[in-house]
């Protein structure tokens, strides 16, 4: 094998291991607590497609020779890059995120909540995301603390305001109720500590 066979044997690699792993470390961190930054940047699976698909291409470039193998990556790499490109369309057809609100605490400035409007698509029944980011840089993680669905829900706990409430408290209020929530200040993790009435919650702290 040459030289040129064994540097695109080596992008064909990468182009098959890297992106799959660098999404798992994505979908990892996405969860509750995980660190924002590598969930923001790495959880994008259209994004490590279409970087499979370019460092496949790379590799055939690389080999320099098209034969058999040479045109199945081709034609895999095009491939990849063409469901890209739908994905990214398909996108622009899903929620759209309204009203991004970033609260600092009036105790620390590296704990900040914050409140996200996504609309339904239909129209109809949309979520507010309520979540906690604790930390600064890349060491920054980020708590899910409430989930609400609004619409076609007055009265039966509606999403109405999420604010710090306190010393290391976040007070959640709805049209029918409340939830308080304590920040543990060595995590950052909050904790349901108080509860009144009813919420349409799609979450786990309720």
């Amino acid at each position: 094998m040459t030289n040129r066979g064994r540097a695109g044997g080596i992008v064909a690699a990468t182009a098959l291991l890297l992106p799959p792993a660098l999404w798992a470390v994505g979908r990892m961190e996405s969860g509750d607590g995980g660190r924002a930054v590598l969930a923001d940047v790495l959880n994008r699976p259209w994004a490590m497609l279409g970087l499979a698909a370019v460092l496949l291409l790379a590799a055939v470039v690389v080999r320099g020779r098209w034969d058999v193998v040479g045109g199945l990556a081709a034609a895999f790499a095009v491939f990849g890059l063409l469901l890209t490109g739908g994905g990214h369309v398909l996108q622009t057809f899903g929620p759209k995120v309204h009203g991004v609100s970033r609260t600092a605490s009036p105790e620390r400035a590296d704990h900040v909540l914050t409140v996200a409007h996504h609309d339904d698509p239909e129209g109809y029944n949309g979520r507010y995301f309520v979540r906690l980011e604790t930390g600064t840089g890349l060491s920054t993680r980020r708590w899910d603390v409430l989930a609400l669905h609004t619409g076609g829900f007055r009265g039966e706990g509606e999403f109405v305001s999420a604010e710090w409430a306190g010393s290391g408290r976040v007070r959640v209020d709805t049209d029918a109720g409340y939830r308080v929530f304590t920040v543990d200040p060595g995590s950052g993790e909050p904790t349901l500590t108080e509860s009144v009435g009813e919420l349409k919650s799609l979450v786990r702290r309720a």
